[in-house]
């Protein structure tokens, strides 16, 4: 069965905090070290101006938005899961970056690409109007602020030799908004930090082969749709790329420390859009009672001791005092009611306040990385 982690929803607010880490974890997988422990372009800018410039026969204020280059990324890079300023140093996706099908076209049109990420943005114009339901569902979505959109998809690269194996997760979620009933921009990211792609070193320069086989609107789990046809546009929307890491400001810290169950931190990558605490194992760390992996639950705080919302070891980098970050052990507890009731203090707002001492007095082990 194939499951949108995205799409599972859990009334109660602090047991929703907990199942929705279990899923970041899922969704991670394993990163590049895990891995290992487990197994032992002017023509092409032209070309785009050009397309896009062409909207304009349809509407001058609409179009106007996208006849330059990084206007996309502008217009959405702040509402992004990873925000950050990627349209100063964003470049033209050349090759085969536009494509028809079923009455809309997909342009994949700048991207910026780091060794921890490729985010590419993204437009999507319709001959026919979107169903209102397709912009605006009835009922909750996904996400408070923004639309999200969902690729279904078939990708190959040429440092796979074929296809990635997505048969657990085909998606690729479009973050960005509707600009009007004909017109959507987004951004999509792929993470080299989450499988398939973290069991490949990836490298400087790559072909990426996409076939995007349904555009979805993202809703929760639950909500009544009359007509499911109204919130999916199947179809076949064919691109092959070349993408060229970029120079881009990337701080990259030697840990390698660990803690009683075996687990560590080897290294942390700091970009202006994203950290990746990269984990490690080594079982002769191991110290009694400690000897199931999951003996332990980590918290990660920031410089200013700010909780930061991931411990999966993955997070963006906007909003963070990124001076230092601390990464705390605790004991695991044993029950579903200790567990909530870890969570509820980690993530009470009231105790905030009070969260960096509760740490520090009842952590068994913290490892300290100045950034």
């Amino acid at each position: 069965m194939k499951i949108n982690y995205d799409n599972i929803n859990i009334p109660d607010e602090n047991l929703n905090k907990v199942v929705s880490e279990s899923l970041e974890t899922v969704k991670k997988l394993h990163t590049r070290s895990c891995l290992r422990h487990i197994a032992g372009g002017c023509a092409a800018a032209v070309a785009v101006v050009a397309l896009l410039t062409g909207i304009s026969i349809s509407d001058p204020v609409i179009a106007e938005k996208f006849t330059e280059l990084g206007k996309i990324f502008e217009l959405v890079q702040d509402g992004q899961n990873y925000p950050g300023n990627y349209s100063d140093i964003s470049v033209p996706v050349p090759d085969t970056n536009i494509s028809n099908s079923s009455g809309i076209t997909i342009t994949l049109s700048e991207f910026v690409c780091n060794s921890e990420s490729l985010n590419v943005s993204v437009l999507i114009k319709s001959e026919e109007p979107f169903s209102p339901t397709f912009i605006e569902p009835e009922g909750p979505t996904n996400h408070s602020t923004n639309p999200c959109l969902s690729f279904v998809t078939e990708q190959s690269t040429d440092f796979s030799n074929g296809a990635l194996d997505l048969s657990e997760n085909p998606y690729i979620e479009v973050h960005g908004d509707f600009q009007d009933e004909y017109t959507y921009a987004g951004v999509l990211r792929l993470d080299f930090n989450v499988y398939p792609y973290a069991q490949y070193e990836i490298p400087e320069s790559f072909t990426w082969d996409l076939k995007v086989t349904e555009i979805r609107r993202q809703i929760l789990a639950g909500t009544e749709i009359e007509d499911p046809a109204l919130v999916s546009v199947p179809g076949e929307w064919n691109f092959s790329v070349r993408i060229t890491q970029q120079e881009i400001d990337t701080k990259t810290i030697d840990v390698n420390e660990y803690a009683p169950n075996g687990s560590g931190i080897s290294r942390v990558t700091i970009t202006p859009y994203e950290v990746n605490i990269e984990d490690c194992y080594d079982g002769s760390k191991i110290r009694p009672g400690y000897e199931e992996y999951d003996s332990m639950y980590t918290v990660i705080l920031d410089g200013s001791g700010n909780l930061i919302n991931d411990t999966v070891g993955l997070f963006p980098a906007a909003g963070y005092d990124l001076t230092k970050i601390t990464v705390y052990y605790l004991d695991a507890p044993n029950d579903e009611e200790g567990w909530i009731a870890m969570q509820d203090r980690i993530h009470s707002k009231a105790f905030a306040p009070h969260l960096q001492e509760y740490l520090e007095s009842s952590a068994v082990h913290k490892i300290e990385i100045p950034l």
